[in-house]
């Protein structure tokens, strides 16, 4: 997941490990929507992997919350809306990207 979120951001672009299995995502001069197009291309890509594990194969998807900078006050309230939208993306059935509104 780390590799490819490296090879298809951009340099500046900020790409952080947050939590045991979770990311954190900076896309710099992105609005919520081409952050939503974005990373939905990147999450249609990792589904498409075969990872290999002893003598089988499988593959892994993963959700996205996605909260768009400067609409929440300070970064405790961006993190927390973005897990917000993380948590709809799950419930919703996973494999997806939200827009926190």
């Amino acid at each position: 997941m780390s590799r490819l979120l490296q090879h298809r951001l951009r340099k500046t672009d900020v790409i952080g490990r947050y939590g045991g299995e979770e990311f954190a995502v900076i896309l710099v001069d992105t609005e919520g929507p081409n952050a939503v197009k974005a990373l939905d291309g990147i999450r249609e890509s990792f589904a498409q992997i075969q990872h290999l594990s002893s003598d089988t194969t499988f593959s892994a998807t993963f959700s996205c919350g996605i909260v768009s900078y400067p609409h929440f006050a300070d970064a405790t309230q961006l993190s927390e809306v973005a897990d917000n939208a993380l948590y709809k993306a799950k419930n919703a059935g996973r494999n997806r990207a939200i827009l926190a509104n």
